[in-house]
């Protein structure tokens, strides 16, 4: 069975996208339970390896950071802080509204927003998501007695080293995880031809990444997840999903 920790199928209606967390059309929603069971096959290795605590966690083409988002709903005590890049200013601007859905104020204002389009328009579908917006407001205020979780967002080019660690200021990454392009609805864009975009972007992390970090990157079968300085711990594969995770040798 591909999934070892997210077996159970739970109702994920709460999180759908474009309900109470914003999308937009051309960002595709990396589905909620394969983040899950990724963040936990990661949480499984660093274990393994005698690490435990929370763990700061960046995906550097996070899109709208929905899928981060929603994992942070699921995994708040499992994590001390959230990071997302992306080459796209117009997805930093959507993760930015995400991510604001991880505070008390963020929420509010979007549920004060669903209400006025139900008052507005009367839509099923609006009644729906105020009902879920006030489920995660009463799941958020449990969450953020334990600890108030970091976010962090830039804007920055994965395959350039310098945007990332200028953007992370000093922050060292103890997981990456990431969906990275497939060519459906996202491509990569690079100017250097000579490697490939997976080996890149390996590159362009490895100086970043915390002692034992993991990173964790799904991918479509043709492109391969390998580089000389790391080793891979783990794979799987879900649909047309490869994940391959991997540490710095």
């Amino acid at each position: 069975m591909p999934y070892q920790f997210a077996a159970d199928r739970e109702n994920y209606a709460d999180y759908a996208g474009g309900k109470v967390f914003h999308s937009l059309p051309g960002y595709p929603a990396f589905p909620v339970r394969l983040v899950s069971e990724m963040f936990q096959r990661c949480l499984a290795v660093r274990a393994a390896h005698g690490l435990s605590g929370p763990c700061t966690l960046y995906d550097p083409c996070c899109g709208g950071a929905y899928h981060l988002s929603t994992l942070a709903y699921g995994h708040w005590d499992d994590l001390e802080m959230l990071i997302g890049s992306d080459v796209d200013e117009q997805a930093i601007t959507l993760a930015r509204r995400n991510f604001a859905l991880l505070t008390l104020p963020g929420l509010d204002d979007r549920i004060a927003e669903i209400e006025t389009l139900l008052k507005r328009y009367c839509k099923p579908s609006h009644a729906e998501a105020l009902e879920s917006a006030q489920s995660l407001r009463a799941r958020l205020c449990q969450l953020t007695q334990a600890h108030n979780l970091q976010t962090h967002l830039f804007h920055a080019d994965v395959m350039r080293s310098q945007t990332l660690q200028e953007g992370l200021d000093g922050r060292r990454i103890d997981i990456v995880l990431t969906d990275v392009p497939y060519g459906q609805h996202t491509t990569w864009q690079i100017a250097d031809t000579a490697r490939p975009p997976v080996w890149q972007m390996l590159e362009s992390l490895r100086s970043l990444l915390a002692p034992d970090a993991i990173v964790a990157v799904a991918s479509d079968k043709s492109q391969k997840v390998v580089h000389a300085d790391y080793r891979a711990v783990a794979h799987f594969q879900i649909g047309k999903r490869r994940i391959v995770l991997s540490m710095v040798r």
